[in-house]
């Protein structure tokens, strides 16, 4: 069952992989938010690897399993579809208690629907992603390329780790 969702007020924490920092804000963020519901953090550049240890780190703080995706593979030309894609990540997520990773998720912020009835009304890909963010019993990470999709992220939040 879903939580009220938790939207950041303040700009998020942003912390450098592979330093004190890092570990100690992962500690804070999980002690501070032990239900964790709505809680969303930002991988930023860095490579595959990189990520995949930060990734790593995390589970160890939360001892949860991972539920992986490579965000581009969950997007499809008609609206509903995408939904449906994204729906079936994060129950099935939720279901077991897991951490939502979504690795190069900069798709997410750029995907249109051509068939998309009222494009001037219908939730874009993006905002559906961000209503489920907040609404989730645990963490999403995505992990994204581009400053400004970091940018954009702000409303979700929490701790976006940055990579060199």
């Amino acid at each position: 069952m879903a939580h009220a969702s938790s939207t950041p007020t303040d700009p998020p924490t942003s912390v450098a992989f592979d330093s004190d920092a890092f570990d100690d804000t992962l500690r804070t963020l999980t002690e501070q938010r032990p239900d964790r519901s709505g809680t969303g953090l930002v991988f930023h550049g860095g490579t595959r690897e990189q990520r995949q240890q930060a990734l790593s780190r995390l589970t160890q703080q939360i001892t949860g399993t991972v539920h992986q995706f490579d965000a581009s593979s969950l997007l499809t030309n008609r609206r509903m579809q995408t939904q449906n894609e994204l729906r079936k990540a994060f129950d099935h997520a939720a279901e077991e208690g897991a951490l939502l990773y979504f690795d190069r998720a900069d798709p997410l912020f750029t995907h249109r629907h051509p068939d998309a009835p009222d494009a001037d009304t219908a939730p874009t890909t993006l905002e559906y992603v961000f209503d489920r963010v907040g609404a989730f019993d645990g963490i999403v990470v995505l992990g994204l390329q581009q400053k400004h999709h970091v940018e954009r992220a702000h409303r979700i939040v929490h701790l976006v780790v940055q990579f060199e």
